[in-house]
């Protein structure tokens, strides 16, 4: 059901351009602006100059269009020889559950036939807004490239393909570097025809699913569909989009939640919560004091609850209470996830805080790691915290399955992928004519 190739990958020369590891930047929507300055400033060869334009800048496009061609025209990027899929290896350390842990996680990248959704082969689960994706397809039209990938799961029992690309990957790597969060990855080519082919067959049995890059992928969809009317030469390249293949089995697959900060609220908003909330919640207190002493005390309760469905809450003088649904609401909420009964429940029904209001980002903030949640406790005067668990993977799948969505901000898949390993660029020449190897 998907349809695979390699391709013949851009990547940098770091003779030329430096070190990888001040090259690379994360993908454009996490960037903050005191990130986004350092990383201009860290190289002049820096993907975010190809990625993201500041605000207000309207010459970004052509711009990043212009570097792509400069950069390739000195020898700073340079085009693989053979058309190759990329085996990548990401180390990484992360906090979870009030506990310090180490994971591996393995991958590879090739470029991904783009379709419908209602075709079955990619399926989504979130929405996706009208102005990230005008964003990027502004870029595309004027880079012609893939800049950073889509990130995609596909089902390996038994992790047999990515093992054996893993033992099939050359002895040296094309990239070996650590990012500044120590995230620590190494990129290797494979060009062999026969693991290609193996590639492309086993994922011709399989669906994809979206773990990031919604909105890269429907302006991927949404350009295609564009060349194709005005009848571009580059309309079959552009069926085509860079994305990185992760099992949905691998060990290393980390999904972190968004717990939920919630700024001060008018009075009769956030005074008597408690009452508010037990009509739904057994409550019980946790910690009288929320800080650094207690905080892996109150992750350890969040991550070893069970089949309870919980949710963590901290209030304005830091005390720490437990929430969980009362049993007799379990059948109407067992196929909602966290997020959503927080959502409906808390947010809704007893913060009455609307969606509009959401969107208009008054009140609520979102935090994804843990150190970070305390962090912002110490520094910043939130009224309110919510701490949620992270939802499985599984949980990703079956909602892509059934054609449903989750609520925005509701997965973090953990590291983030780093652009700037490799790029994409569309041409009519033999890259993008080249056909998968046959059987």
């Amino acid at each position: 059901m998907t349809r695979i190739k390699p391709f013949n990958a851009l990547y940098f020369d770091q003779s030329k351009a430096g070190s990888i590891s001040r090259l690379v930047s994360p993908p454009y929507d996490v960037i903050s602006p005191e990130e986004s300055k350092a990383l201009r400033a860290l190289s002049p060869y820096n993907t975010i100059h190809i990625e993201l334009g500041e605000p207000g800048d309207g010459a970004f496009y052509e711009r990043a269009a212009g570097l792509i061609e400069a950069w390739l025209k000195d020898g700073v990027l340079k085009r693989g020889a053979r058309p190759s899929i990329y085996f990548c290896g990401t180390e990484f350390s992360f906090h979870m559950g009030g506990k310090a842990r180490r994971a591996a996680r393995r991958g590879f990248f090739a470029l991904l036939g783009v379709s419908d959704y209602e075709q079955g082969e990619v399926l989504r689960h979130e929405h996706t807004l009208k102005g990230p994706k005008q964003d990027r397809l502004q870029l595309l039209r004027a880079a012609r490239a893939n800049i950073s990938p889509i990130f995609v799961l596909y089902a390996d029992p038994g992790l047999s393909l990515i093992s054996a690309l893993e033992n099939a990957k050359p002895s040296e790597p094309a990239f070996n570097f650590a990012e500044a969060n120590g995230s620590e990855h190494k990129l290797f080519g494979i060009s062999d025809q026969t693991m290609i082919r193996m590639a492309v067959d086993a994922l011709q049995q399989k669906k994809v699913y979206i773990a990031d890059g919604h909105h890269r992928y429907e302006t991927a969809l949404n350009f295609c569909r564009e060349l194709s009317e005005k009848k571009d030469p580059l309309a079959q390249a552009a069926g085509w989009v860079m994305a990185y293949f992760c099992p949905i089995e691998d060990p290393g697959l980390v999904i972190f939640p968004y717990h939920r900060l919630v700024r001060e609220l008018p009075p009769d908003r956030s005074s008597g919560i408690l009452d508010r909330v037990k009509p739904n919640f057994s409550v019980k207190l946790i910690a009288e004091h929320f800080d650094r002493k207690s905080a892996a005390s109150v992750f350890k309760t969040l991550d070893s609850a069970r089949k309870d469905r919980i949710v963590i809450m901290i209030d304005g003088s830091r005390q720490t209470w437990l929430l969980k649904l009362k049993k007799q609401l379990g059948g109407k909420f067992k196929e909602k996830l966290d997020v959503e009964i927080f959502k409906e429940l808390i947010l809704e029904q007893a913060l009455r805080v609307t969606q509009q209001e959401v969107a208009e980002k008054n009140y609520l903030a979102f935090e994804t790691k843990e150190e970070l949640v305390i962090k912002r406790l110490e520094a910043e005067d939130f009224r309110f915290a919510f701490l949620l668990r992270p939802i499985s993977v599984m949980k990703v799948v079956e909602r892509a399955e059934r054609g449903e969505v989750m609520p925005q901000k509701s997965t973090y898949f953990y590291p983030k992928l780093p652009s700037g390993l490799v790029f994409r660029k569309l041409a009519s020449g033999p890259e993008l004519s080249e056909r998968c190897p046959k059987s």
